[in-house]
């Protein structure tokens, strides 16, 4: 069995508006038995742990971002890579070689030979590259994988190797042998490294956070978890007593792409980032995936923007203000802290289609279907995907007609997503037909269902 040393995530119980959420779960983690603060290292950076520690000195600022590292034999060096294949050499390591462009996927972990005279490099789709006298005995190039493969470890003759994916699943090539895996198992952060003991007895893996997951006979000598968002674990590297983690980055918070995968990582987006990129937390609707574009401003990023404004306290406009970059980082900083989404993620569509309908979806789950009105003649919904930005329980909604009569209609369950259309109940005889003044209608129990899951930065689409 592996040995799960994690430091547990603190819980909460949150309230929406007075109303509890009967049923929805708001936070998540694997808890697990608390170990000893460690040090952290910074982004692109390599950390010793045992005799690690002191056998090559603690390097900061390498190229990067790392996506890798493998030690030398006698544990007195190790190689770094990055996602691109570029390898950097630090202690006694020898460089080899690194990869031209052209990859199908990036690079994700590096591993030595026993002889120190070679390492291979693998790549998040499973293909596997040898330089020196490093030998090619399989990989996962052509197959179908629930979780890209992330790792990497030699057998201690050199004549096969593991592979692991971010789930924790392992694969054998050559003489390698079967130890467990962490497949099938609820993780806090995805698996990105591999390593094996000097005999080919053990392995262990290393999540992004820093927990330590071990199989066989490999030991435990301390953990990075509670490492930073920004500068989160990519790699592991033993030497006898000791092992190293590589950290590596994530992109500039002053850019979108910088925000987006902090956002990801702190659970405001419906897509998880670890460093071998994007992933959808679930399946998601097809007029959800169509809206996603990594590193440009959309609906995704906005919505997680304001989600992440209004549980800091921040003005929410959907836009991370120079100002406001201190916040993040300091959220990025404690992922499991007071800033992290408590929420999940909440998305909901309405369909002009006849009859019309309305669908939310709550972390990949239909939460609720309803009979729904969208604008009539003269008064349309404005069509697009729009995040909530203000919610009231009740409100007397005041305008004019087109046939230029003033109402004061009393509306409950009310979420404002676009201008003045908001989703609310509405008293009608029936629904499901283009009558309202623009806003999305809802029957009485379908409106108290839907409201408390359309928090800030939610996002509605009318379709």
């Amino acid at each position: 069995m592996p040995s799960l040393r994690r430091v547990p995530k603190r819980c909460c119980t949150v309230v929406v508006a007075a109303l509890l959420l009967s049923g929805l779960t708001l936070l998540t983690g694997v808890p697990g038995p608390a170990t000893a603060a460690a040090p952290v290292g910074e982004a692109n950076s390599v950390l010793g742990y045992g005799s690690a520690a002191a056998a090559v000195a603690n390097q900061t600022g390498l190229a990067g971002p790392l996506a890798g590292i493998a030690s030398t034999p006698d544990g007195n060096g190790y190689w770094a890579t990055t996602a691109s294949g570029q390898v950097f050499n630090e202690g006694d390591a020898v460089n080899f070689g690194s990869l031209a462009a052209g990859l199908r996927a990036p690079i994700v972990g590096i591993v030595a030979t026993p002889s120190g005279d070679g390492y291979w490099l693998v790549a998040a789709d499973g293909g596997v590259f040898t330089f020196g006298d490093a030998r090619f005995y399989g990989s996962t190039g052509g197959m179908v994988l629930n979780q890209p493969v992330v790792g990497m470890a030699s057998t201690g003759d050199g004549r096969g190797y593991w592979l692991v994916a971010a789930d924790g699943g392992v694969f054998t090539f050559g003489d390698a042998v079967f130890l467990g895996s962490m497949g099938g198992t609820r993780l806090a952060a995805p698996v990105v490294g591999l390593t094996a003991t000097p005999d080919g007895g053990g392995y262990r893996m290393v999540a992004s956070d820093g927990g330590i997951f071990d199989f066989g006979d490999a030991g435990f000598y301390g953990s990075g978890s509670g490492t930073p968002v920004t500068a989160p674990v990519v790699g592991i590297a033993s030497r006898p007593g000791g092992y190293w983690l590589a950290y590596g980055a994530t992109a500039s918070l002053s850019t979108v792409l910088g925000q987006e995968e902090v956002l990801a990582a702190l659970g405001y987006s419906p897509l998880s980032w670890s460093p071998q990129g994007f992933r959808w937390r679930w399946a998601p609707p097809p007029t959800l995936s169509a809206l996603w574009s990594p590193g440009q401003n959309g609906p995704i990023a906005t919505g997680a923007i304001m989600s992440f404004e209004a549980v800091a306290g921040l003005p929410t406009n959907g836009t991370i203000s120079a100002a406001e970059i201190g916040a993040l980082q300091g959220a990025a900083d404690d992922p499991s802290g007071a800033d992290a989404n408590p929420y999940g993620f909440s998305y909901a569509v309405a369909s002009e289609s006849d009859p019309e309908s309305l669908t939310v979806w709550h972390d990949g789950v239909v939460v609720e279907t309803t009979p729904a009105n969208t604008g009539g003649t003269g008064t349309p919904t404005a069509q697009g995907t729009f995040p909530v930005y203000l919610r009231l329980r009740n409100q007397v909604m005041r305008g004019t007609d087109p046939d230029g009569a003033t109402y004061a209609d009393p509306v409950q369950f009310v979420a404002y997503f676009n201008g003045g259309d908001a989703l609310h109940y509405m008293p009608r005889v029936s629904y499901g037909d283009p009558q309202s003044l623009g806003c999305v209608e809802l029957p009485f129990t379908a409106a108290s269902i839907v409201w408390p899951y359309m928090t800030l930065g939610s996002l509605v689409t009318v379709d």
